[in-house]
């Protein structure tokens, strides 16, 4: 067999393995894009769903922050003081931005008081303290909560965190912020049985700086 007769040989299987590989590529291809697409969708969520649980966690302890400086809150909605009880929703709201809470979340302030005293009004701490018994004084919700909105997990059976040092003429403030999440809202429109929405939660307790509790004063 001659030189040249035996490159043809080679050549014609080369060839045909070469026209097979572009087949094999497509075929690959098709079969990686949907799984890289899917790794993609699940990193996106796993951010926005860290990010949205940062927002709210953020927001409660910069409101309680701010609550725990000021000696009464106002009954009133408007922005017009920063006392308002509407001045400190706002408040919430831009703080957790981008996250949209008043479309999608809520806010609840509770002030505890200690019932063996007249809520830490001139009161003279016993050496040693004595054992206070907290109570919930008043609560308040953001203006924007209707009825479908989440309801405060505070209750007289879990008003203060385990190990919460409450004594005698002690008070507490309570500041929950709720937020509801919606999974994969992406592919919501193509995904009809995604998860469904989940609540995150976050309560912060704070004492009041002045050492009395946080009044609720009326309007006006």
């Amino acid at each position: 067999m001659s030189l040249a007769r035996l490159r043809l040989r080679l050549r014609l299987p080369l060839r045909r393995f070469f026209r097979a590989d572009g087949g094999s590529v497509a075929i690959e291809t098709v079969l990686i894009a949907p799984l890289m697409l899917l790794l993609l969708l699940g990193f996106t969520e796993i951010y926005l769903y860290m990010r949205a649980v940062s927002i709210v966690e953020r927001t409660a302890f910069t409101l309680a922050n701010s609550v725990g400086q000021m000696t009464q809150v106002i009954n009133d909605q408007s922005t017009s003081n920063a006392s308002n009880l509407g001045a400190v929703w706002q408040a919430a709201s831009v703080i957790a931005a981008p996250v949209d809470l008043q479309a999608n979340g809520g806010v609840i302030l509770t002030s505890i008081c200690d019932t063996t005293s007249s809520c830490g009004a001139n009161v003279v701490q016993m050496i040693p303290p004595t054992k206070g018994s907290p109570t919930i004084a008043w609560t308040q919700k953001a203006s924007w909560m209707g009825k479908n909105a989440p309801s405060s997990r505070i209750s007289s059976s879990t008003l203060l965190p385990t190990g919460w040092p409450f004594y005698g003429g002690d008070s507490a403030t309570a500041v929950e912020v709720f937020y509801t999440y919606t999974p994969f809202a992406m592919t919501a429109p193509f995904w009809s049985d995604a998860p469904l929405t989940q609540t995150i939660y976050k309560v912060v307790y704070v004492r009041q700086r002045s050492g009395l509790p946080l009044k609720l004063a009326t309007s006006g």
